[in-house]
């Protein structure tokens, strides 16, 4: 074992791993002094990047330098506001975890595509906040605020929403970076006359028109190469029940709007407050030189639930989605599974007002694979041994997905285009999903079978090495998840967001969002990434038939 821990010390030193780490990290204050880059990076080093499992710690690596220096604290102006840029003075163990990250100012989905196409506000001014969040009996205005909004609570493709054990439901936000910012509205593409305009000479809707920025790699830590990101974010409202010094936590504005998350649910009423949040689960994804269809990470709470591996030993956290004394077989005498049914999407309406609703009993199926293992134990340690009362310590990178075949552009070191034969790239790994985002569509695991009573070929299963013993997310010595090659759209996500589109039906690179632009002057409904989805009703599935029926019968969309 100790010599497996080494072998991962020194892949990790021979693939720049640790390269973007400054020598000093004692008494680490902001990013600016503390040994962490103060910005995303741009790219991979591609003379770096020669084999598979390099370029596979080399995007771990990128995935975790974007989740530090996005979660650092904000600049404040003179005057108190925040600003889209990391403190000077505070680092990642400020005032407990309860802070503004430099995410949260960026602009929200519902920023940008306001009701009439309107131009959206300047980046960095605030978030557009219903007044009825602000005053009493308000009118229908909205005001610019420096809290997020959080308004979406059901999962993509209608899956449904996640119920804590407090009866409270899970939160979604998104977000976007300046340089996807500045590329929507410079072509206006908040509106439907601007997409119009971007495909005038695309009348068959068959080309790409809309090409985000892509960020390029830099030894500097340079803001200008990063490209684009933009990040979904999950929330848990706190209480008193909850061990809120374990989580990221801010204040939001937990919004519900009157009929609910697709205005088809009469017993949702408009309602709004500011409440204590703690984040559960991030997905960063960031277009890059390298990765025409982007890299795609996505970050967890280690307590959000256990895993189904963990069920062949014995439970023994106390998770925010998960109620050990209602299910509580565990151990080699439980057979390896839970003696519940788990994963289920809850019974509508879903409505986030009404008392007495069942609890999600969540339940993580595939553990982090063997190389993100590696890095996460890098990355933790160095957390704690430069913040030991961060929060952030209780985090860790579900995995990483990214293209594996691309065409190389002439010349170009580490420039890349799709290939026309795997427009996909091919990604790996061939699932990936969050258990707080995806919770209803975790991929397919060993012994599932299909709804026509097929098994699942086992090039398309993932199985969990060794398949006994509680998961470790800081252990690169496991048990590590291994996945097959799986063409299809369930927890794949490039192969969802490959059918992300403009209203006017052509690409719009892999960013679902831009089909909420409305046209100029008509205020029409709202729509946005988790309401677009169009799915049919998923009823009370468990999470294992919801993921066999979205992916054989009518596919995702995230």
């Amino acid at each position: 074992m100790v010599a497996i821990a080494r072998r991962h010390v020194i892949l990790l030193l021979a693939f720049g791993l640790l390269s973007i780490f400054k020598p000093d990290d004692a008494n680490a204050a902001g990013c600016w002094s503390a040994p962490y880059s103060c910005h995303p990076g741009g790219d991979i080093n591609p003379a770096t990047a020669a084999t598979y499992e390099a370029r596979y710690m080399a995007y771990a690596e990128l995935a975790w330098r974007d989740f530090i220096a996005l979660n650092f604290p904000v600049a404040t102006s003179p005057q108190g506001k925040p600003e889209p840029a990391p403190s000077r003075e505070h680092g990642l163990d400020y005032h407990g975890g309860d802070y503004t990250a430099v995410w949260q100012t960026w602009p929200e989905a519902r920023d940008i595509f306001l009701p009439g196409a309107a131009a959206p506000a300047a980046f960095g001014a605030g978030h557009q906040t219903p007044a009825t969040c602000l005053r009493p009996d308000a009118s229908g205005r909205l005001e610019l605020t420096d809290r997020i909004v959080l308004d979406e609570y059901v999962q993509a493709n209608r899956m449904g929403p996640v119920i804590d054990k407090q009866g409270q439901y899970v939160r979604y936000g998104l977000s976007f970076n300046k340089p996807i910012f500045d590329y929507i509205t410079a072509h206006q593409l908040y509106s439907t006359e601007g997409q119009a305009a971007m495909d005038v000479n695309n009348p068959d809707r068959d080309k790409q028109t809309v090409r985000f920025p892509a960020g390029q790699y830099s030894g500097n830590d340079d803001p200008a190469m990063t490209g684009s990101i933009f990040v979904k974010s999950s929330w848990k409202i706190l209480d008193a029940s909850d061990n809120k010094s374990s989580f990221y936590r801010t204040q939001a504005y937990v919004y519900d709007e009157a009929g609910g998350a697709f205005a088809d649910e009469p017993t949702v009423r408009e309602q709004c407050s500011l409440k204590p949040i703690g984040l559960v689960g991030f997905h960063i994804v960031h277009l890059t030189r390298s990765a025409p269809q982007w890299v795609w990470a996505t970050f967890e709470h280690v307590d959000n639930g256990p895993w189904l591996n963990d069920f062949t030993s014995t439970l023994k956290r106390d998770y925010s989605f998960f109620d050990a004394s209602k299910c509580p077989a565990s151990g080699p005498a439980s057979g390896g599974v839970p003696s519940c049914v788990f994963d289920t999407v809850p019974a509508e309406p879903w409505n986030p007002q009404r008392p007495g609703q069942t609890p999600t009993q969540l339940v993580r199926l595939a553990a982090p694979g063997k190389l993100a293992l590696a890095v996460n134990e890098q990355y933790n340690n160095r957390v704690k041994r430069t913040y030991p009362d961060s929060v952030w310590a209780n985090y860790f990178l579900v995995d990483v997905q990214f293209p594996t075949n691309v065409k190389t552009v002439g010349g170009v070191q580490g420039a890349a285009v799709p290939n026309p034969a795997y427009p996909d790239g091919m990604p790996a790994t061939s699932f990936l999903s969050n258990s707080t985002m995806e919770t209803y569509i975790p991929g397919f695991f060993h012994g599932e079978i299909t709804p026509s009573g097929n098994p699942i070929p086992p090039g398309d299963q993932m199985r969990t090495i060794p398949p006994t013993g509680a998961v470790m997310p800081f252990s690169s010595t496991g048990p590590h998840t291994v996945s097959g090659g799986a063409d299809r759209t369930t927890s794949s996500c490039v192969s969802c967001h490959s059918d992300a589109s403009m209203t006017t039906g052509s690409s719009s690179d892999f960013v679902f969002s831009l089909s909420r632009a409305q046209s100029k002057g008509k205020l029409n409904p709202s729509t946005s990434g988790a309401k677009s989805g169009g799915a049919a009703d998923a009823g009370v599935l468990t999470g294992h038939e919801a993921s066999s029926v979205v992916d054989y019968v009518m596919g995702t969309s995230r």
